[in-house]
């Protein structure tokens, strides 16, 4: 490889440690649509380690309350609505079940997508 390829692979390839967050903030999240039944729209606020976890809010998360929920991340993928989207809405495909989301803004959308996308494991 030549020297500048070299230098773009160490920016793409950054590793970090177990249990360390990605990143956090609010999503609205779509709950309670199991089996064909319609669900609910609830704002929760997400902090992205090695899986996504969901609190009532910041504060329920800084207490070190337990998290609403986890999503497992071992094996997904992350996809942001096509065409119009002025829900800025995404999905995360996981075992078991897909996660639907509005994110506050497109900014926010394009981070959350682009963070959990490289979340490989």
């Amino acid at each position: 490889l030549m020297s500048s390829e070299r230098n773009s692979l160490r920016f793409a390839c950054t590793r970090v440690e177990p249990g360390e967050i990605h990143k956090q903030g609010y999503l609205t999240k779509l709950g309670g649509a199991h089996d064909g039944k319609q669900g609910n729209w609830k704002r929760r606020y997400m902090v992205l380690r090695d899986d996504l976890f969901y609190y009532e809010d910041q504060t329920h998360f800084e207490k070190g309350r337990e998290p609403k929920g986890v999503i497992k991340l071992d094996s997904h993928f992350c996809i942001k609505k096509d065409g119009e989207n002025p829900d800025n809405e995404f999905t995360i495909f996981a075992i078991p079940k897909p996660l639907v989301c509005h994110a506050d803004s497109k900014e926010d959308l394009l981070s959350w997508v682009k963070t959990i996308s490289r979340l490989g494991r």
